[in-house]
């Protein structure tokens, strides 16, 4: 059967965050398959309106001006059907306007049209269509799409909460390359800990929580530990400010944004999450599948990878002592710190490999096809 498939996303490399880097693991995948695939995404000044990136065509060609949502919508629509006899199947990431672009291509030109929500709760893809301008137009179509797929548990409740028919849900969450992600071989746990934290320096990563618990780390007398950084964002400014005001500069150091983090996760001990709000996120897997201890703030997706005290630790969000204590303990354990990174290596095999995922979005796409 031949499966040709239009991604539609806000964002697509190089522009490098969870919702991005998935779709691109994605497409890639399905292009090595054999499938058609291509992408449309945001115009970015400074990058070309079409290039091929590893054998995937890419058109930034949503083009919004003024008013925004509108210009969005239509520059969507505009490619959709310049493009119609190209693709079979939509896939949209994130409830967005391009859900209902794709929901009209879906009445007039028979396209099967799948979306991807990406986060729960108020914050989440339900909870923003409340809130931003013209919401409503999103609102009259997302529930025609063909299949929604909940990225996790959280996510599949938010639905069912909203009257979908389970029958219009599929569960797949998102995935990591366990043949790529991979635990060090020569890491020792003997030494001091490094306790490492990936992400967006912005407000739903909670990156000042744990910078005001890593102050208490150091300040009870664990101070041969050190944390990283590694990422960028609005806050930056802001929390290299707050380091230095907690006088905690000689035990954190901020990296900036990695292309490839696997150097961090294998020169680390500890992986901390301390997200406000989450979907799955893409680095709980990266730092499961490479074998670290990971302490998370209990949200429901970091709860699918974590069950707290069998591979990980899990702290109530913005509890600044209680997610010091947890990271304490696993300085203080290190054995028990090694054998739980063990067992999330397991879990993300088992569970969140790309490869099983793909065989996931396969089979949905050959129900709609066929």
């Amino acid at each position: 059967m031949e499966i040709r498939i239009l991604m539609i996303t806000g964002l697509y490399y190089p522009v490098i965050g969870g919702t991005e880097r998935e779709c691109q693991k994605h497409t890639e995948s399905f292009q090595k398959m054999g499938f058609k695939v291509m992408v449309l995404t945001q115009y970015m000044k400074g990058l070309p309106e079409f290039e091929i990136i590893n054998g995937v065509s890419v058109y930034r060609a949503i083009k919004p001006t003024k008013p925004w949502a509108i210009t969005y919508l239509f520059s969507v629509l505009r490619f959709m059907i310049k493009k119609k006899n190209e693709y079979d199947v939509v896939q949209c990431y994130g409830l967005f306007y391009h859900t209902t672009a794709s929901v009209i291509m879906k009445y007039i030109y028979k396209k099967k049209v799948i979306s991807r929500l990406e986060s729960a709760g108020q914050k989440g893809d339900l909870g923003r269509i409340n809130k931003i301008k013209y919401g409503f137009l999103i609102k009259l179509s997302w529930k025609k799409v063909d299949k929604l797929i909940a990225i996790s548990k959280e996510i599949y409740d938010d639905l069912v909460n909203c009257e979908v028919h389970k029958e219009k849900i599929f569960y797949i969450p998102n995935s990591v390359d366990t043949e790529y992600y991979t635990p060090s071989l020569s890491k020792r746990w003997d030494s001091p800990m490094n306790i490492l934290f990936v992400g967006r320096l912005n407000e739903e990563k909670g990156v000042n929580i744990l910078l005001h618990a890593m102050k208490q780390v150091v300040g009870k007398g664990f101070n041969d530990s050190s944390l990283t950084i590694a990422g960028d964002g609005p806050l930056r400014k802001g929390l290299e400010e707050m380091v230095n005001d907690l006088e905690i500069t000689k035990y954190v150091k901020f990296v900036g944004s990695i292309n490839d983090v696997i150097q961090y996760y294998h020169n680390s001990h500890i992986l901390v999450i301390p997200s406000n709000w989450e979907g799955l996120p893409l680095v709980l897997l990266e730092g499961m599948a490479c074998g670290l201890p990971i302490v998370a703030s209990n949200l429901g997706g970091n709860r699918e990878g974590i069950e707290d005290g069998i591979n990980g630790l899990l702290f109530t969000p913005g509890k600044e002592d209680e997610l010091a204590s947890k990271i304490i303990y696993f300085i203080e354990h290190p054995e028990v710190a090694k054998q739980m990174g063990r067992m999330c290596r397991e879990k993300a095999v088992a569970l969140f490999s790309l490869r099983n995922t793909i065989n996931k979005y396969v089979e949905l796409y050959k129900s709609l096809l066929a």
